[in-house]
């Protein structure tokens, strides 16, 4: 046992260090052009890029604040709901692969007056110039992979039946684990991205590493121990991350850890892919990702945060 303990010690005395390294900011998910949207000044309002890929029967949905409802995005121009004001504008049509490139634009409730709806077309055309002069530039770049990105997504159930030779029954029974831990997304080594949603959409976040919690698996009494927990030493409180947040973040994290990360990450379906989930990120604001080194009987999980004021 003291040979095992020292090993452990060692491991995390290792991870303690590298943590003590500053870390910089992740953009999720990934891609040219998702990755320029972290600087669209939104205003408050909610914005959804909609990605329609030939022969596929639905768009793709990256959004920034709060997720446009489908709807929304099957016309052009000034539309109304009870609750809600939109603008809707498409950027490319019948591009290579891609039937359309669309932003609409939410204010996220019932503009009656005149004033608020000319201000609101006012800062909906402001960023709709700048997300057409990214575009332009992935177009300028020669390099289109990045308005392909809705081929990347799938549900768990797609994902199964593209990637293994499971049948319905085995497909099912691996979604098991999956349901019970409720993820948002999970993102995958090639790009892939994993939906636990039927409309195909990603919430775009900056997250902000935020610590790590290392643990060990008892073989015997199939129980997770934590060794340690590590914090960033970073001051994120100007992201609005302030220690009670993280705190509770990290809480969220050992709550059920067993079900709720452990099993995904190792989940024996895995194998039958011959790869592992790059991160998984939970409730929009949590990203938990596996360091390098970890596996299945010891590790550590890095957490990294998005700012709840996005």
């Amino acid at each position: 046992m003291g040979e095992l303990a020292m090993s452990r010690k060692d491991i995390f005395s290792r991870y303690s260090q590298l943590y003590q390294k500053s870390r910089a900011r992740e953009i999720v998910p990934e891609g040219p052009f998702v990755r320029q949207l972290t600087d669209v000044q939104r205003r408050g309002l909610d914005v959804g890029i909609f990605f329609k890929i030939s022969r596929m029967k639905s768009p793709r949905q990256i959004y920034l604040g709060r997720a446009i409802p489908s709807e929304a995005a099957k016309k052009d121009g000034f539309l109304e709901t009870d609750d809600n004001t939109f603008l809707s504008r498409t950027l490319l049509s019948k591009f290579r692969k891609l039937d359309y490139l669309k932003v609409v634009i939410g204010a996220g409730k019932h503009l009656r007056e005149s004033g608020e709806r000319i201000q609101f077309l006012k800062t909906c055309q402001r960023i709709i110039d700048v997300i057409a002069r990214k575009a332009r530039n992935v177009v300028h770049l020669g390099d289109f992979t990045p308005f392909m990105f809705g081929q990347r997504i799938f549900t768990l159930e797609e994902f199964l039946k593209k990637r293994t030779k499971l049948d319905e029954v085995g497909i099912e029974a691996a979604a098991i684990s999956f349901n019970v831990a409720a993820p948002d997304y999970i993102l995958m080594p090639d790009g892939d991205i994993i939906v636990f949603n039927e409309d195909y959409r990603i919430q775009h976040r900056v997250f902000h590493f935020a610590g790590g919690i290392g643990y060990t698996f008892d073989k015997a009494e199939g129980a997770v121990s934590e060794e340690r927990v590590f914090r960033s030493p970073q001051d994120l409180d100007p992201h609005g991350i302030d220690h009670a947040h993280l705190e509770s973040m990290m809480l969220r994290v050992r709550e059920d850890f067993q079900n709720k990360v452990h099993s995904i990450i190792f989940a024996d379906v895995w194998k039958k892919v011959k790869q592992q989930p790059v991160a998984i990120n939970f409730g929009g604001q949590l990203l938990i990702k596996a360091e390098a080194a970890s596996e299945i009987w010891t590790g550590v999980f890095e957490v990294y945060l998005a700012s709840p004021k996005a």
